[in-house]
């Protein structure tokens, strides 16, 4: 019998592992920060907040959300990660939980690769039962100091930088599996040999349709898609 192959399995966190429902994890930062923090807002930056957290969800002005957010985010204590990231682990169901520990039992090495906030991603997982399926989660990481939040180290800040960054780890694209949601993922699913998108509503496939992707609803359908490999 010939041995089983193994891949690298590499996910995109938000909309991917995470349902966005509404909110995506860096969204829903901002909405604790607004309203539950216990921290003042002046009324033009919370009117700021609410028009950027707008576009961010119809994926326009990324970069000036980006820039918004560390601004509006730096300053909290370190604290804030906990109470979010119980809300954001929450919303991964029990079946996708299951989904992702069969892969990891199965052998497979596991990647979070996104562009988003790794602080929330690591804390998200870890509460969800599901960090020891994974190798390395990786992403932009605020920093702190005494507590604090005190800015955010840029590691992954464009959809591109997902590339160099499996490439500069030598992983071969033939022997991986790339897994996203969106405009954001779109590098790293054209580099690796077998590519899905999460298309949970079913409103993605149309706006892909030209692109050699397997497109699933759910992260149990990925199961079937690995074992045909």
């Amino acid at each position: 019998m010939a041995a089983k192959k193994h891949y690298t399995i590499i996910w995109d966190f938000d909309g991917t592992l995470l349902p966005n429902d509404p909110y995506d994890s860096e969204q829903s930062l901002v909405m604790y920060r607004l309203y539950e923090a216990g921290q003042s807002t002046p009324v033009l930056t919370h009117a700021l907040a609410r028009l950027l957290l707008y576009a961010d969800q119809k994926e326009y002005l990324r970069k000036a959300f980006k820039q918004f957010y560390i601004r509006l985010i730096t300053g909290t204590s370190n604290a804030i990660f906990d109470p979010v990231c119980t809300r954001l682990a929450a919303k991964i169901c029990e079946t996708d939980r299951r989904a992702l520990h069969r892969l990891a039992d199965q052998g497979h090495r596991m990647i979070v690769l996104s562009c988003g906030t790794a602080n929330l991603s690591e804390k998200t997982l870890q509460k969800a039962g599901l960090d020891g399926c994974f190798d390395i989660i990786a992403g932009n990481r605020f920093e702190s100091d005494n507590g604090r939040i005190s800015g955010m180290t840029l590691h992954v800040p464009n959809p591109e930088d997902k590339v160099t960054f499996l490439a500069a780890r030598r992983l071969e694209p033939e022997r991986c599996v790339a897994i996203g949601d969106g405009y954001t993922d779109i590098p790293m699913l054209d580099w690796a040999k077998v590519s899905v998108l999460i298309d949970r509503t079913g409103q993605k496939h149309s706006k892909y349709a030209h692109k050699n992707y397997d497109f699933v609803q759910s992260l149990p359908e990925i199961l079937d898609i690995v074992h045909r490999l």
